[in-house]
């Protein structure tokens, strides 16, 4: 295992750029940080470089023993926390290449229109994982592959396919694969009261800023979450996690 010190070393360089969403798009490439998120990360993940603090070698060493030690190298604490989107960094991070994959088109569906908020996005991608979602379609939403967003899903994103698709692409792919289409806005119908589908479905869900797009609209049933009280509406994770829940698991 090779030592790194110094902050420009070009692998390090690279590493800090990465926290750039167009470098990482430009790249194909996205790190992932801290125990738990590296330990989940599947065997097949196509990992390119693994950096670890010298002093928790040994504690990491179940996990370094997957990588070969020549893409594996031991840093201090200043290159660990120059590299690190967190205050306290848990001392191990790892170079993924990223490869969309195709189009999952045989199971239930969620798209993302327009949700901008990391956290959001990371939520949502933890309640799909949870509820057996196969696909998610983000249209113009957060970088799934950012820190924030991995590290909000806990590790879903790992776990599920997600594409990047225009508004008018995920309208024209969900005509032809025959999903009803449910789309969720305040002014929509009870999802309560609404029939359940017979097959497959997709749900969208869109920003809290923007709401939902005339493209969704138009294309969907749209439905809503009844509210009590003087509440208009609910965070978009929130309404999509209570939406999702009903459409997969109630089938009265």
């Amino acid at each position: 295992m090779q030592e790194i010190t110094s902050l420009q070393n070009p692998k390090i360089q690279h590493i800090r750029k990465l926290k750039d969403k167009a470098y990482r798009k430009e790249c194909s490439q996205y790190f992932v940080e801290g125990e738990n998120l590296v330990k989940d990360l599947p065997c097949e993940a196509p990992v390119k470089e693994v950096f670890v603090l010298k002093s928790r070698i040994e504690n990491y060493s179940y996990i370094l023993s997957r990588y070969d030690d020549t893409i594996c190298y031991a840093v201090d604490d200043k290159t660990m926390k120059a590299m690190s989107e967190t205050v306290t960094p848990s001392g191990i991070l790892v170079l993924v290449q990223y490869a969309e994959k195709e189009l999952d088109l045989s199971g239930n569906i969620v798209i993302t229109d327009g949700v901008s908020d990391p956290g959001n996005m990371g939520t949502i991608i933890r309640t799909c994982v949870a509820c057996g979602i196969r696909q998610i379609i983000a249209v113009d939403s957060a970088d799934c592959f950012s820190g924030k967003v991995l590290r909000a899903s806990m590790g879903g994103v790992f776990k599920i396919n997600i594409n990047k698709l225009s508004r008018e692409e995920t309208v024209k792919t969900l005509k032809i694969s025959g999903h009803t289409v449910y789309s969720l806005d305040m002014n929509g119908q009870n999802i309560f009261r609404t029939e359940k589908p017979q097959g497959h479905f997709a749900l969208a869900v869109g920003s809290e800023s923007r709401g939902l797009s005339q493209e969704f609209r138009n294309a969907s049933k749209v439905i809503s979450l009844p509210m009590a009280g003087q509440m208009e509406s609910l965070n978009a994770a929130v309404s999509l996690s209570v939406a999702l829940y009903e459409l997969v698991f109630n089938k009265a």
